[in-house]
């Protein structure tokens, strides 16, 4: 009995890509296309190969050697694996077997046309030797060390059964294009994983036997470790706006400083239902200050963002005062609205597509007032998509400055009053009018103030959980919405 292997039970394998699994076929039809192969490549060699036995009795010794020391290896491979933490079950043998008499018999047919069968044999015993190199590197994880004298064995084993004692010349043949053809996958291996290791510090082929490991059984086990080995550091900024009712919070405003999608493990994204656990209340998933469609975090990282934002949320200062709603600009364009000694900054961009947090940084400095706290938050209500992220220093980022700068300015000159707040949503997802599973959820703001100006000023925020607005749908639900609140804020999480 081999020991049990050592498995993260705290880390799911990659879920993501369950649903695209190739299984490839079981230790039976393995077993049955094996050898429906060797038959075909024993009636070959009845036809090509000069041998001085019977038809009956080279049919039964060519089944043997042909057949046997494939299956035994295989077995002993399956056995051994655990020595190095590889996997290798017998089908992938048996498979392996399969291929390699596929490319015995094409080496008998070239080699018949040119008189020499038996020299196209025995160059594919060798062409076996190299494929099973191939296949313990690649999809048994064994190092090379380990992988070379293992893919010896078979062809090494039918070669001498074959030859040894009647044909020396065939035999040394096949010796040597056997060891020539295995130290060529190494090489060939080698090149390919020479620049991945350059770049990445580690074993490419390892990760390629995780890959094929995972997509051929559903083990993710070793992908994780795999992805884990290339992982970095990763420090990001985020905000969050907690709002509580007699002490309990009803509403969680997250802003994670990282793209909603991809996210994930291995891909996928849905970062507004795979955070929406740790938030207590009715979670908003809003689009903060990001690298464009780009994430190197994973499933778990998002819950630790989560429940760190939630932590911090418990031992914050309140406060129910509230300035108005503030807009400039046209498109791009800035709205601001003061909640106690904060900010929130909601951009509704223009040719755009995410803002970069440099950008963001500008828009949240705190230059005018030192003690207050500024948060950015992108509506990501854009048309369309294929557009470049926001960066500062740009036509369009510069405007947004401009824009944000007056209206923060504004905002600070308003007179506060009581805030009052309502939420609501509307789960479901309606894929075919690209809404997530997120759905949509509401937040009001209404401000109370002694002010005419100001009295019952009511602010809209509805976010969508989707990847932007279809053309012209921004005016339409303007329009559609119009005297429902004073301004009405059509956000989307950019869930892809």
């Amino acid at each position: 009995m081999h020991p049990e292997l050592d498995v993260d039970k705290v880390t799911p394998p990659p879920a993501r890509l369950t649903g695209f699994l190739y299984h490839t076929p079981d230790v039976m039809p393995s077993l049955l296309l094996f050898l429906a192969t060797t038959m075909l490549l024993v009636y070959s060699g009845l036809k090509t190969l000069d041998r001085a036995e019977a038809p009956i009795d080279f049919g039964i010794f060519a089944i043997i050697t042909f057949s046997i020391p494939v299956i035994l290896v295989s077995y002993l491979v399956s056995h051994i694996s655990w020595i190095w933490d590889g996997r290798y079950p017998v089908r992938y043998g048996l498979q392996a077997g399969a291929t390699g008499s596929l490319l015995m018999l094409i080496a008998i047919v070239i080699g018949d046309y040119f008189d020499e069968p038996s020299k196209g044999l025995a160059f594919g015993f060798g062409c076996m030797g190299g494929l099973w190199y191939l296949t313990l590197r690649t999809h048994g994880s064994a190092p090379a060390r380990i992988a070379f004298p293992l893919s010896l064995i078979s062809p090494f084993i039918s070669v001498y059964y074959f030859w040894y004692g009647e044909s020396m010349s065939e035999f040394n043949f096949g010796l040597l294009a056997t060891i020539a053809l295995a130290f060529a996958s190494h090489f060939f291996l080698f090149l390919i994983d020479s620049p991945y290791k350059k770049a990445v510090g580690v074993s490419g082929t390892r990760h390629m036997s995780a890959f094929i490991d995972h997509f051929s059984t559903g083990n993710g086990r070793r992908l994780t470790e795999a992805i884990r080995e290339i992982c970095q550091t990763f420090e990001t900024k985020n905000g969050w706006i907690s709002i509580r009712k007699k002490g309990e919070t009803v509403a969680f405003l997250a802003i994670p400083g990282i793209h909603p999608g991809p996210l994930g493990e291995l891909g996928g994204s849905n970062l507004p239902v795979k955070i929406d656990p740790v938030l207590p209340g009715l979670g908003f998933a809003f689009h903060g200050a990001t690298t464009n469609d780009h994430n190197p975090l994973r499933d778990e990282d998002i819950t630790r963002i989560g429940k760190a934002i939630v932590n911090a949320s418990e031992s914050a200062d309140y406060s129910d005062y509230s300035s108005a709603t503030v807009m400039e600009g046209d498109t791009p364009s800035a709205y601001a609205i003061g909640i106690g000694n904060g900010t929130i900054i909601f951009v509704k961009p223009g040719d755009s597509d995410d803002i970069l947090p440099e950008l963001a940084a500008r828009l949240e400095r705190p230059s005018s007032n030192p003690e207050g706290v500024r948060l950015m938050i992108d509506l990501h209500n854009q048309e369309g998509w294929g557009r470049s992220p926001l960066a500062a220093g740009t036509k369009e980022g510069a405007m947004l400055e401009i824009s944000a700068f007056k209206a923060l300015k504004l905002s600070q000159s308003l007179t506060k009053g009581k805030l009052m707040v309502g939420i609501s949503n509307m789960p479901g997802e309606d894929l075919g009018r690209g809404i997530g599973p997120g759905g949509l959820r509401v937040l009001v703001i209404e401000i109370a103030s002694s002010s005419d100006s100001q009295q019952g000023q009511r602010t809209a925020i509805m976010l969508w959980d989707a990847n932007g607005f279809a053309p012209g749908m921004n005016k339409e639900l303007q329009d559609g919405l119009k005297g429902m609140a004073d301004s009405i804020l059509l956000a989307s999480t950019d869930n892809h």
